[in-house]
Formats: structure tokens, C-alpha cells, sequence
């Protein structure tokens, strides 16, 4: 047992859950099943901070600091090794842990105990002959053949079931979740419309299957599986983020990595007491979400940008499944237009065109903003709180060297094509996919918002909602 120097908890600075402020217990308030509702704790099984076993920093072990300060670490006699049950995407998803994996210690979101978090000094300046970081020696994945893909040794161990042929019944993803919860029962009635929505399924009925018009929408987001200069452009991007924002944004990305809804609170001003359907209808885009995502990701089984370009370091992880599409992105522009599909919040957070008329009432998204000529690029400003939010939140797992861009303009398609397809109206763009729990949580939600006559942004030298300076306080 060595509990030498560097000590993980010194590496961990001062140790991850003193990171998360004072730690992620403190942000579940008291833990994740405060947030949720009626009360995802309620419903989760045995409950959501069960996952966090008993919260988020028993998750690291009793900490994270002091189970890699301990090489030998093994839990007591009688207690269950400590495991993260997220992917990557900030909530949970199903890792099938209790179906026989075993004792297989986890941190953050599925990725491994071995990839903790270290510190790296981003001093970008070279001297003595050597460069800061090994950012020009960068693997071609094309040149190899077949090309350079994830394989399903790479995945980790509790995640390994989504490289099997997609299981209707989610029998694994459901070993630890409670049947009778609002959002697993969604998550389930979603899945047995695979045929819809799944990666690889074709139309048999003329209508486009939703991964058919992914491919056609996002065209130009797959460049990465045939063009070297395509891939080299986005490594470079990512590498002008890490020595620009990452420092910057390291605190707040770290505590997304692990769950963003928490974010999504902060910014509604809500809590599980006043809006417990709006909490549950975030737990259903969150267990929707992880569901799609993880298959596409199975299907396309891209590698992560550092097995490309090592000198991108990330500073934790990253996470042992395939990059495209980003988790992150999906799950948070899911949580988005499913919030937006509620009148009162999208009065207050939707969109604010302001062109014609500057205090222009705000609107609820269409698919037209993200698909289609007219819809704005991804990572313009869309003007809406919410999908800024959603946008940061995926721009953060960039600046983390985690995700290429394109992963996460990918997740915001995809999370705009299933939303449309369970709640907006398909017509002849998609198959609707019925999702009835879905539609009862969404009006039960629609009720803890009562939507205002005439509610109107308030020009204001260009912030949304600031008042005119004649109308402000002095």
C-alpha cells in the first residue's frame, strides 16, 4: 500500500470533491435526488444518490484522492465497490453493473480509476529545445486498414452491452434503475420504436427513419470517416482551445463532467419542491438521451481526439467509449427543447429573434433552427438562454480535449431530431415516435408554468432582458 508522494490527493488539487465546491454532494442538495421529481429519488432504485454511493464524493472512493493515493484500495468487507453510473453525459444511464461485472471501480463517467485527474501547467512557451506539449505528432486513423476505429475491448467493461445488437427491452441498461420511474418508463416506450430511430435502420415506409435524416442533415459532420484535412482541422481547433480556455474553464468543466443538470437548475431558478415535473421531465431527456446517443456511438465508433493527437492531455478521462456523437451535446440540447416545449419556459428562456422588433416576444424552437439552410451554424448564437446553455455545456467537453466539434454539432442534430420526433409534429420529415409517459410528464410540467398574456424581452444595449437605462435603478 503506498501512500507516497505526489499523494493522488495533492494531484487531485486540493482533491476533486474539495473541487466540485465543497463536493458534488453539496450540488445535489443534498444529493441528486433533491433535484428530481417528483423525485427521481423516489423513483430510481434504490435511489439516485444510491448511484453516487451514498453521493457523488463517496463516488470517488470513499474520495477519489484516497482510493488512487491507495494502489491496494479494496472496498470494506460487505460494501459495494463505488461506481459512477453515468456515460458521459451528465446523468445516468444503466452501466449493468450488478449483472456480474464485479467489483470494477469507476470515476466520472464510466471512465476508469486510472485516468483520474491530474494537473498539467498549460505553459505554452517553449524553451530549452522542447515544446510545452506533443501537439504536432498526430495519428492519420485513415492510414490504417481497416481505418481506426473503437474497438469493443476499448470500451469499459460495464459499458460493453451497447457494442451488442441493440436490445429492445434494455435489459442490461435497466439492472440498476427502478421500472416504475416517470423517466425510465419514457426511456422504455422510446426504445421499442428502435426501428425509427436506431442507427443503421432503413425506411421500409417511404418516410425517413431519424438516422437516415441525421445523415442527410449532417452531412457534412461526417467528413471525419474519409478526409485527413477534415479531422487535422478539428485537432487544431482543439488545440487552440486547450491553450486558450481550458484553464478558464477548468473548475465549471469539471463539474459538468459528471452531471449538468445542476446547471439547468441554476439557470431556471427552480427546485424539486415548486417544479417536480419539470425535474422529471429533465430525467427524461437525460435517460432518452443516453439511450440514442450511446447506440450511435456504437455505430459510428469514432476514436477520442487524444488517441490522435496525445499532446492534448486531457485532464481527466477520457471516457472509455466512442467520441461521435458527444453525450454531453445530446443530452444537454435534449434537456433544452424538451424545456422549451413548455409554454412558460419558453416565453421566459426560448428564442428571441429581435430583428424586426427588439422586444419581440420570445418563441419555442422548430426544427428549422437546426436543420436546414436557414438554421443557424453550430456555435452561433442561437439567442436563447437555454440553447446557450446547452451549447456551453458541449463547448466545454472541447475545451477539455475530449470531443472534436463536430461530435458536438452532431449531438445537437441528433437531440433535435428525436425531440422532434416524440414531441413536435413530424409530418412528412420524421415518423413520430409515441412516447406517452413523455406526454403526461410534459403536461404535468406545462401546469408549473403558467404562461403570461404578453411576455416580452426587454431591449437593453443588446442583453437580453436588461431594461433600458432610463428604467433602471439608481
Amino acid at each position: 500500500m503506498s501512500r507516497a508522494l505526489p499523494n493522488a490527493a495533492f494531484i487531485a488539487s486540493p482533491n476533486y470533491a474539495a473541487q466540485v465546491g465543497p463536493n458534488y454532494a453539496a450540488y445535489s442538495a443534498p444529493n441528486y435526488a433533491a433535484y428530481s421529481a417528483p423525485n427521481y429519488a423516489a423513483q430510481s432504485g434504490p435511489n439516485y444518490a444510491a448511484f453516487g454511493a451514498p453521493n457523488y464524493a463517496a463516488q470517488a472512493a470513499a474520495n477519489y484522492a484516497a482510493a488512487l493515493a491507495d494502489r491496494n484500495y479494496h472496498p470494506l468487507p460487505g460494501a459495494s465497490a463505488p461506481v459512477v453510473n453515468g456515460t458521459g453525459a451528465g446523468g445516468a444511464s444503466g452501466t449493468g453493473f450488478r449483472g456480474g461485472y464485479g467489483a470494477v471501480a469507476r470515476f466520472e463517467y464510466a471512465t476508469p480509476a486510472a485516468l483520474a485527474p491530474l494537473p498539467w501547467i498549460m505553459d505554452f512557451a517553449s524553451g530549452d529545445g522542447w515544446p510545452s506539449f506533443p501537439l504536432e505528432q498526430r495519428l492519420n486513423p485513415l492510414d490504417f486498414d481497416p481505418p481506426l476505429q473503437w474497438q469493443t475491448g476499448d470500451w469499459d467493461p460495464g459499458l460493453r452491452f451497447w457494442t451488442l445488437d441493440f436490445d429492445p427491452q434494455l435489459t442490461e441498461w435497466l439492472l440498476d434503475l427502478d421500472l416504475a420511474a416517470p423517466a425510465v418508463m419514457a426511456a422504455r416506450e422510446f426504445a421499442m420504436h428502435h426501428a425509427d430511430w436506431r442507427a443503421g435502420a432503413a425506411s421500409t415506409q417511404g418516410t425517413p427513419t431519424l438516422h437516415e435524416a441525421f445523415e442527410s442533415a449532417g452531412a457534412g459532420l461526417l467528413a471525419w470517416r474519409g478526409d485527413w484535412n477534415a479531422i487535422n482541422r478539428e485537432l487544431d481547433e482543439l488545440v487552440d482551445l486547450m491553450r486558450d480556455d481550458r484553464m478558464r474553464y477548468l473548475e465549471e468543466t469539471a463539474v459538468q463532467s459528471g452531471q449538468s443538470t445542476p446547471y439547468f437548475v441554476h439557470l431556471l431558478g427552480i427546485d424539486a419542491v415548486s417544479k417536480p415535473w419539470t425535474m422529471e421531465l429533465m430525467n427524461c431527456a437525460s435517460a432518452i438521451g443516453n439511450i440514442v446517443k450511446m447506440q450511435y456511438k456504437a455505430h459510428y465508433r469514432r476514436v477520442r481526439p487524444s488517441t490522435l493527437c496525445p499532446g492534448l492531455t486531457p485532464p481527466w478521462g477520457p471516457a472509455q467509449h466512442p467520441a461521435f456523437p458527444s453525450g454531453h451535446s445530446t443530452v444537454a440540447h435534449l434537456t433544452t427543447l424538451f424545456l422549451l416545449s413548455v409554454d412558460g419556459i419558453a416565453q421566459r428562456f426560448g428564442i428571441y429573434d429581435g430583428t424586426a422588433d427588439p422586444a419581440s416576444a420570445a418563441r419555442p424552437p422548430g426544427l428549422g433552427d437546426f436543420v436546414g439552410s436557414s438554421a443557424p451554424a453550430y456555435g452561433a448564437d442561437q439567442r436563447s438562454p437555454l440553447l446557450w446553455l446547452a451549447w456551453r455545456i458541449a463547448k466545454g467537453r472541447e475545451r477539455l480535449g475530449l470531443h472534436y466539434p463536430s461530435d458536438s454539432a452532431s449531438g445537437r442534430l441528433l437531440a433535435a431530431l428525436v425531440w422532434q420526433a416524440c414531441l413536435g409534429r413530424p409530418g412528412e420529415v420524421l415518423r413520430p415516435i409515441a412516447v406517452p409517459t413523455l406526454q403526461t410528464v410534459l403536461q404535468r410540467a406545462q401546469a408549473e408554468w403558467p404562461k403570461a398574456a404578453a411576455a416580452r424581452y426587454v431591449a437593453g444595449g443588446g442583453v437580453p432582458g436588461k431594461p433600458p437605462a432610463a428604467r433602471r435603478r439608481r
